[in-house]
Order: C-alpha cells, then sequence, then structure tokens
C-alpha cells in the first residue's frame, strides 16, 4: 500500500504542498490531478526519495520515507515528468545495465515491451524524440514488475497509438497487483484508466473518492455553428455566428437529444483546457 498523510513541503518561502493525504490499494490505480504547479511533482518525489517532507508523512509498504527507500526501492518502478538518462548510452547497453539493479528483471518480459512500444536499442539516448525516450522511461520503470509503479505525466510526448498501447500495459500491472499513481493534467485518461483519484489545488487536495465522482466536474466544449435558437437548458456563449456551450460529460447524450429538434450548420466538439475547466470548479 502506498500512504500519504497531511504532507506538506515548502522550498523556503514557496510552496510545494501544503496539506495532501491519499492511499493507494494494491490492484488500483489512483489519478492525482490538477493545473501546472499544483504539487503533483512535488508529492511525488518524496515518494520517490528525492525530496524529505516539512510535516505529515509517506509510507510505501509501511516504510518512511524517504528514510526507508533503500528498502523498497527495488520494488517501485517509476516514470518521471522529464526524462534523462545517459546520453551517450546506447539503449541496449542502458538495458543491461538497469538490470543489475534488481534481482528479478524477466528479459523474456523487456523484449516484449521493446516489440510492443518499437524501441530501437541500438540508438543512444540523446539520438532519441521526446516520445522514444519516454519509451525508454517505460520500459526501464517496468521491466522487474513491480510492486508499486509511480508515474508522473508518463503520456507526455508519447502518440495516440502509442498510448494505447502503454494504458495496456498499466492495466496488465494492475492485474497483476501492483498499486499505481498516475499524475496527469489530462482529465480523461484519469477517467479511462484510474479507479479513484484526488484533485490538488495549490499543494491542497480539495476533492476525492471514487472515478464516477468525476462526471461532476468533466465537460466537454461543444460549438454549434448556425444555430438561431436556444436550449432551454444549456447556457452558451456566442463566438463568430456559433454558441458555445459547455456541458458535462454525463450531460452529453441529452444535449445532442435537445440540439436535434433544431437547424444547425455544424457541430465541434473537444475536451476543455483543464486549467479552465479547474478555475471554473474552484469558483
Amino acid at each position: 500500500m502506498i500512504k500519504i498523510s497531511n504532507l506538506k513541503k515548502y522550498y523556503g518561502k514557496n510552496r510545494g504542498i501544503e496539506d495532501v493525504s491519499i492511499e493507494i490499494k494494491e490492484g488500483e490505480i489512483f489519478g492525482l490531478i490538477g493545473p501546472n504547479g499544483a504539487g503533483k511533482t512535488t508529492t511525488i518525489r518524496i515518494l520517490t526519495g528525492f525530496l524529505s517532507e516539512d510535516a505529515g508523512e509517506a509510507k510505501i509498504n509501511g516504510f518512511k520515507l524517504p528514510e526507508d527507500i533503500n528498502k523498497v526501492k527495488k520494488d517501485i518502478g517509476y516514470i518521471p515528468g522529464e526524462v534523462n538518462f545517459y546520453g551517450d548510452m546506447k539503449i541496449k547497453e542502458f538495458l543491461k545495465f538497469n538490470r543489475n539493479f534488481y534481482d528479478n528483471v524477466d528479459v523474456k518480459y523487456e523484449k516484449e515491451i521493446i516489440e510492443l512500444l518499437g524501441i530501437d536499442i541500438n540508438k543512444k539516448f540523446k539520438e532519441l524524440s521526446l516520445g522514444n525516450k519516454k519509451k525508454v522511461a517505460i520500459l526501464q520503470a517496468l521491466v522487474h514488475k513491480p510492486k508499486y509503479l509511480i508515474l508522473d505525466e508518463p503520456t507526455s510526448g508519447l502518440d495516440p497509438l502509442v498510448q494505447q498501447k502503454f494504458y495496456s500495459l498499466i492495466k496488465d500491472h494492475k492485474k497483476m497487483g501492483c498499486a499505481i499513481l498516475f499524475s496527469s493534467h489530462i482529465l480523461s485518461e484519469i477517467e479511462k484508466l484510474c479507479n479513484n483519484f484526488a484533485m490538488i489545488k495549490e499543494g491542497k487536495v480539495i476533492k476525492s473518492g471514487a472515478i464516477d465522482d468525476l462526471r461532476d466536474i468533466s465537460s466537454r466544449v461543444i460549438t454549434v455553428y448556425g444555430l438561431n435558437d436556444t436550449l432551454n437548458n444549456f447556457k452558451f456563449t456566442e463566438k463568430n455566428n456559433a454558441k458555445e456551450f459547455l456541458v458535462k460529460t454525463k450531460d452529453i447524450h441529452f444535449f445532442i437529444k435537445e440540439l436535434s429538434n433544431f437547424n444547425f450548420e455544424d457541430i465541434e466538439i473537444k475536451k476543455p483546457d483543464l486549467e479552465e475547466l479547474f478555475l471554473k470548479y474552484y469558483k
């Protein structure tokens, strides 16, 4: 189990996190969601032993962090938000080097991930694109089949096809009983993958619960062109011969049904900017 209780961290006078408490059980994917600067990475850096807390505590399998990080390090898989390994080392050399840190690297599983993600192991790390660097980070984090996965914006830089492959890998580890912390600012992937979530704002958890509770704030921006009428149940703003609606995800079916009673030229549905959505929710 991963357990964080009333965690606090400041960088001098600047706030990192103020009060964060979450609990992640085995076989669970827990989404930590918030805009940039909310405190997600600070929380993760304490969990992975890179930072010490000012107050509260973080534990993995009962071991307090960062003091006892060496007792659980071999059981952790970690994907950082920014991936930086040894630039002049070829990927195949890096993987051989990485095996020295774990007792249980499954070489067959290593090859399966390499093939699934399409990793060129003959290239040097510095020669890779951002997306290909992230693939290596995924491989390095999963290859020893850890009991705990800590993922900081793991899909940034990945194209949609690789993202789907990554999701399938994460789901497999969940089935193995892995406790997974999945930090993201992408609401849709938290909805898709996670069992529970916590929303963090200015270093504090302001909302948490089962993933179904996210439907109360999860929305889509629906722009309708050439609509001369109004929909009684939905507010809108006028933008260049179009009406823009912010519709809760759970209400989209009802919205489309209502809209079908009127004439319009075109419709566009997209995810809102998470920062904007959070500002609306915070108010």
